[in-house]
């Protein structure tokens, strides 16, 4: 069990937020893991097209549902400011704390050069980046935003987090995961095997 800050999963940036304890970090990269895992099996099979899709539904399977503007738990802090584009997208989505985690994130990796490297690997061979801020909301129950840019794998070359890109296709949205629900009603269906090797694909950083 780690209590890193920030994960990369896949082609993802994960970035957890004060209050969220290492347990509760646990299953939320398990749960990404599996997400991860089950999507890029289904796409090198030919059964998905949206990489997107597909995700978003395994987490939804696994406790993660989308939260309207009324549950929000702070105050809308969309106000116009000189940032850069993704985190703008980010701000906007779900918060300017959000932005601000994810934004730590980012500037921390790039001291990790072989965790960058495998981040920058995934997202040129999948044409795809992720990032996913994570803030507690409440018992048992943790917000996060899923934002997800596609683009040509050019644009995912060395160093791509620093440069500027076309931002032409971008989704983000705030989700919610209900993380007893993943534990009693999920995780004990799953194989011990399946939790090993997903969770072979978090690399924690940020300690």
């Amino acid at each position: 069990m780690s209590d890193a800050t920030s994960a990369v999963i896949g082609a993802g940036i994960v970035s957890f937020l004060p209050g969220i304890s290492a347990a509760q970090k646990t299953k939320v990269k398990l749960a990404l893991a599996m997400a991860e895992r089950a999507t890029e099996t289904a796409c090198r099979e030919g059964l998905v097209k949206d990489w997107f899709a597909y995700y978003r539904n395994q987490l939804k399977y696994m406790g993660w549902d989308a939260v309207s503007a009324e549950q929000l738990h702070w105050p809308d802090q969309r106000r116009a400011r000189q940032a850069d584009q993704v985190l703008e997208t980010i701000a906007v989505t779900a918060g300017e704390h959000f932005a601000s985690a994810i934004g730590i994130s980012m500037q921390k990796l790039l001291a990790n050069p072989s965790v960058l490297q495998e981040l920058e690997r995934r997202a040129y061979e999948r044409q795809h980046f992720q990032l996913l801020p994570c803030a507690p909301a409440g018992a048992n129950r943790v917000d996060m935003v899923l934002y997800h840019e596609t683009d040509t794998r050019s644009a995912f070359g060395a160093g791509f987090i620093s440069h500027k890109r076309s931002y032409r296709n971008v989704r983000a949205e705030l989700i919610r995961f209900n993380l007893l629900a993943f534990e009693h009603s999920f995780l004990p269906k799953v194989q011990d095997r399946v939790v090993q090797v997903s969770m072979q694909r978090v690399l924690d950083y940020a300690l």
